[in-house]
């Protein structure tokens, strides 16, 4: 079953059960309730954290936020923790991204065996330079034919070394007309430079651009309130989130971790 069914599944059964469920059930989204799901936003994209199979319902996120429960039982701690960690994820990734676009090629790749062809016209050169004093002393001598031989040998030696400089400075085909890729900022997104306007506004309308907007602008929300997320979760501090094929499989928070970690903040704050 897709999200959108989950959900549509999810509002039908809410009309007919009424006022029964409360937002402090463990099969509620906590997430959900404070501000929004993250498995939500990035539904069949590249980043797809996998289903969420807990409850989304706007009436108990109404009923939350309206409260005298809300900021006191963890939720919104473990909730600014979650996107901060995923806005590290994407920190990272951009920065990997931009290694990838801004390193050079590898001098080798771009023009195999340049040292070699460089050290051959060195050489090449140097034998052409000594052949000019011998054709001179055989033409002063009187043997025609030999200097004549030995001319026709330079210029054919001259012909190979610029042949040769040619080949020094050309370029590997694979490489040139290579286009260097640009980065998107807000989601890490490899984009092409000068790309038709269309394109470019798909790329910003879409999924992965439009959820790390919302996940930033809940941080910068956060700042704006004066709150803070811990600073243990720092890149490096801890490994990515598992991977897309094992979310998939089962939802990335599950829902007895997901409670555990709101009743323990909760007593932290008693």
């Amino acid at each position: 079953m897709t999200d959108t069914a989950r959900q549509l599944l999810q509002e039908l059964m809410g009309e007919l059960e009424g006022s029964g469920k409360k937002y402090t059930d463990p099969d509620v989204c906590k997430d959900h309730l404070v501000d929004f799901c993250p498995n939500q936003l990035f539904t069949n994209t590249k980043v797809d954290l996998g289903p969420c199979d807990l409850v989304h319902d706007d009436r108990l996120r109404e009923s939350y936020q309206k409260s005298d429960d809300k900021g006191r039982l963890g939720y919104e701690e473990v909730f600014y923790d979650r996107v901060q960690r995923l806005s590290y994820d994407l920190q990272r990734k951009v920065r990997r991204a931009l290694d990838r676009v801004t390193a050079e090629a590898d001098e080798q790749l771009v023009n195999p065996h340049k040292e070699e062809k460089e050290e051959r016209a060195i050489i090449l050169d140097e034998r052409i330079k000594q052949m000019i004093p011998q054709i001179e002393q055989l033409g002063e001598s009187d043997n025609v034919e030999e200097a004549f031989a030995m001319f026709s040998q330079m210029e054919r030696m001259k012909g190979d070394l610029d042949a040769l400089k040619e080949r020094i400075d050309s370029i590997n085909p694979m490489f040139k007309n290579e286009k260097r890729l640009g980065v998107c900022d807000v989601c890490g997104a490899l984009l092409v430079p000068n790309d038709a306007s269309k394109r470019l506004d798909a790329h910003n309308e879409g999924k992965q651009h439009q959820g790390y907007i919302r996940i930033q602008k809940a941080l910068d929300e956060l700042k704006a309130q004066g709150g803070s997320v811990r600073e243990s979760r720092a890149p490096g501090a801890r490994s990515r989130e598992r991977s897309v094929k094992s979310r998939r499989s089962r939802s990335p928070y599950s829902r007895r971790d997901r409670h555990r970690s709101y009743r323990d903040g909760s007593r932290r704050r008693r």
